[in-house]
């Protein structure tokens, strides 16, 4: 006998069956899943307002072993968890053998871990092998691996299994009637009736599936996606949209979290009707107090700071799941629908965004999520809204009581937005820029320790902006020289640009205010370190007013210091000293030197040629070789005071005059000075001070060795290395003839011989004729008679006495100015 098939075993549905069947299914389904609803919603609700790494993040691992069962004992597919305190001391084993790199060698120590359980049994895990051995036996089983699902994955699985379950029956019915509506004998129009109720069926399906699908997409549960498409099968899935992994319907899910994470909600705005945070929260703070309205203001600002923080992260995790689902699926014409979908709210959500004033971060993130996913053309679709904006939100803080660092983060963020021209945008408000920069300058709110706040635009606009704000300043600048000095040197010295030329730097700043100071204080002590140090700075003459203050000083430093009117006193300003040797040039002054030394040229023998000379024969005459000028400042100024006093002394009130002497007088004392005709015509010509006459002021003779003429020159003659033994004391000798310092001289190399030239101020002379003076009157008398205020100096007469010739001695080296060391041949 032929045998029976399943099909003819089956008893085939009447019409009227199936349609019970359907409506049963219809029926069943709507009542859980309406069950369900609650749940759906408040599912949602939670994992939307999770954080994203409490949405996919796993909450940890746990080890499991394979149990065993049945006669055989043989392996079974049932996995059993070992205790947290079991797993945990697994893990540990774990981590050492990936961190020692996962060695595979049965000799290495990692790649077992003994294990003591609960229950207290030992077992030795091999993890290589992915196995575990009791200890003692010999017995193995398998143990895994696995990780623990997320929080949100956690919350939602009891949602996907009831939902699963639901869809399964649902669908398990609609197959059992298609499998049999073949078989069936009905018409067109009954088929047509049953193919309307299976649709009915699968529609009610699609909220809670939609559901299922947000929330296996925020939760990162694919797996889950897997068996939903399985159980509803090829036809339902991709009536619902979930074949293909739900693409569709994961677009449209993502579309709908992005158009939320666009959506801006003023704050303290209801949620929903009839709820609103900041009105309950309102209700429990007493009012009329202001201890409590600052508790008010600090909840609100708590609240407003959370709101945002939410928003932000929400906007991320939309754009995550945007860009995820992009990458995920290469289908050309799935990527240009989505991402035309996606351009549109990016649009939109950008315009929301600008138009509500959002944060730089907040439209950046935008910016840079939109141009990752290559929403449309940049330039052209995003890039003129957001410049557009940037120069209104500019322009505003520009024209405003905003503090300028607002203008300066608004103009740092404006460079750092993707593919927008910051710098037209800066550029096109230079005008309103610049006066902001000057009004903040001005008020002091940009100290000079923050030009880096102004160096910012000078950065972006270059030396235009440099031209307009020294520009903008100069008017100031005589009022406020100080305070805008010190701001434009930092500025300057910040950005690497140069002053305006109106303006010091620092060093002349320096220079300037210690000259004014020197100045009105009229000290020439200030002054000469006021011109000292300003002579140290390089472009001193470069500021027309700082050189003025500089020459004003020095008009007056050289008038209170007396200085001969010959010197240049900037060219002293060389040394800390001031001190310099002018070689002499005029043909005038060098034949006048020459004439000084031939017109006093005796040839009279003394034994100091022998004992303190070479005890050469006298020379025949005497060639000037050249002249150099001492120009000693300090040196000068004690001979000027020194000078000052004797002449005083010299022309007392109730008596008359010691100066000058008398033609009678000189006459008596052997002649008149040879070098006094000569000695104010050199003094003339080389400009130097007047010979006084008030203080019997002339030029004399000191002859030295070269190695002592500069010396000298340089640090004044020093009374206390005068020798005691002289003929007259311990004194400086000077003398009128040339000849008679020739004794003392010494050649250098080139056979030249120095003389000194010095400026000596004789005053009321003590004129000794006597034959020994230095017994009498003796030398400490002589001394005395000088020291005591008697007389100022000495003049011994050794032409009366032997035919040789006078001595001029000083007690006070103050009362001689080397004025010029010449230098001669002897012929």
């Amino acid at each position: 006998m032929p045998s029976v098939t399943e099909e003819e075993k089956r008893e085939v549905l009447s019409f009227e069956d199936a349609v019970a069947m359907l409506d049963l299914a219809y029926e069943d389904s709507t009542q859980r899943l309406s069950a369900l609803e609650g749940t759906r919603v408040g599912l949602t609700n939670e994992v939307q307002a999770m954080e994203p790494e409490e949405r996919t993040k796993s909450l940890g691992t746990i080890w499991q072993y394979a149990g065993r069962g049945g006669k055989g004992r043989g392996r079974t597919d049932r996995w059993h968890e070992f205790s947290a305190n079991d797993s945990a001391q697994v893990e540990e084993g774990y981590q050492r053998w990936v961190a020692a790199g996962q060695p595979k060698g049965k000799d290495a120590p990692e790649r077992r871990a003994e294990v003591h359980l609960e229950g207290g049994m030992d077992i030795s895990v091999d993890f290589h092998l992915g196995t575990q051995m009791t200890v003692g036996k010999h017995a193995l089983r398998r143990v895994q691996r696995k990780e623990l699902p997320s929080k949100a994955q956690q919350s939602c699985l009891p949602f996907f299994e009831n939902v699963l379950s639901i869809v399964g029956d649902v669908c398990g019915k609609l197959e059992e009637v298609s499998g049999q509506m073949h078989a069936m004998d009905i018409e067109e129009s009954q088929v047509q009736q049953l193919q309307s109720r299976s649709k009915n069926c699968i529609e009610a399906l699609r909220v809670s599936i939609t559901s299922f699908v947000e929330l296996s997409l925020f939760c990162g549960a694919n797996e889950q996606m897997e068996k939903l498409e399985a159980v509803l099968g090829e036809k339902n899935a991709a009536s619902l949209g979930v074949s293909a992994g739900g693409r569709d319907m994961r677009m449209q899910t993502v579309l709908k979290a992005v158009k939320e994470a666009f959506q801006i909600r003023a704050y303290g705005k209801a949620l929903t009707d009839g709820q609103s945070p900041w009105s309950h929260i309102r209700l429990l703070v007493p009012s009329g107090k202001r201890f409590y309205e600052k508790i008010m203001i600090q909840l609100r600002l708590t609240m407003v700071k959370y709101r945002s923080e939410s928003l932000e992260i929400k906007r991320r995790h939309a754009f995550m799941l945007a860009g995820t689902l992009l990458n995920e699926y290469s289908d050309e014409d799935f990527q240009r629908r989505f991402r035309g979908e996606l351009k549109k709210l990016f649009q939109e959500g950008l315009s929301e965004a600008l138009r509500n004033n959002m944060s730089f971060g907040t439209i950046k993130a935008i910016l840079f999520a939109a141009r990752a996913m290559q929403l449309g053309e940049w330039k052209k679709d995003f890039a003129p809204k957001v410049s557009q904006w940037l120069k209104q939100r500019l322009n505003s803080a520009l024209h405003s009581q905003q503090p300028l660092q607002t203008s300066v983060e608004l103009v740092q963020s404006a460079r750092d937005f993707p593919d927008v021209d910051g710098t037209a945008v800066v550029k096109s408000l230079q005008g309103p820029l610049v006066k902001k920069c000057h009004t903040a300058i001005m008020s002091k709110s940009i100290t000079p320790e923050r030009v880096n706040q102004v160096g910012l635009f000078q950065k972006i606009l270059g030396p235009s902006f440099d031209e307009d704000l020294f520009g903008a300043l100069k008017p100031n600048y005589e009022e406020h020289r100080a305070m805008i000095t010190e701001w434009l040197v930092a500025y300057c010295e910040h950005t690497g640009v140069d002053l305006p030329p109106y303006c010091m730097n620092a060093n002349q700043k320096e220079a300037f205010d210690q000259l004014r100071q020197a100045i009105e204080a009229a000290d020439i002590e200030e002054l000469k370190k006021a011109v000292i140090s300003a002579k140290t700075v390089p472009d001193l003459k470069s500021h027309e007013e700082l050189s003025e203050e500089f020459r004003k000083a020095l008009d007056i430093l050289k008038e209170k210091a007396h200085l001969p009117p010959g010197w240049n006193l900037e060219d002293l300003l060389g040394t800390e000293k001031m001190f310099r040797k002018a070689p002499v040039n005029s043909d005038r002054a060098l034949q006048l030197f020459q004439a000084l030394m031939t017109s006093t040229h005796q040839k009279r023998w003394t034994r100091d040629r022998k004992t303190r000379g070479d005890g050469e024969k006298i020379a025949d005459s005497f060639e000037v070789t050249r002249v150099t000028e001492v120009q000693n400042q300090a040196s000068w100024e004690n001979y000027h005071r020194r000078r000052e006093e004797i002449v005083k002394d010299c022309n007392p009130p109730d008596r008359d005059p010691y100066a000058p002497l008398s033609q009678e007088q000189w006459q008596e004392w052997s002649g008149r000075v040879m070098t006094e005709a000569l000695g104010h015509e050199i003094a003339n010509a080389c400009r130097l001070s007047p010979l006084d006459s008030r203080c019997n002021e002339f030029l004399f003779f000191h002859g030295v060795k070269p190695q002592v003429a500069d010396l000298i020159a340089e640090n004044h003659s020093d009374i206390s290395f005068a020798s005691k033994d002289g003929m007259f004391g311990a004194g400086l000798y000077f003398a009128e003839a040339s000849s008679k310092s020739d004794e003392y001289c010494q050649p250098n190399e080139h056979d030249e011989y120095p003389i000194i030239i010095v400026r000596v101020i004789l005053g009321r002379p003590n004129y000794i004729d006597a034959p020994k003076p230095f017994d009498d009157p003796g030398r400490r008398a002589l001394e005395h008679s000088c020291m005591s205020g008697s007389y100022h100096s000495v003049i011994g007469d050794r032409i009366k006495v032997s035919n040789t010739y006078r001595e001029m001695v000083v007690y006070d080296h103050f009362q001689a100015y080397p004025h010029f060391i010449l230098w001669y041949q002897r012929k």
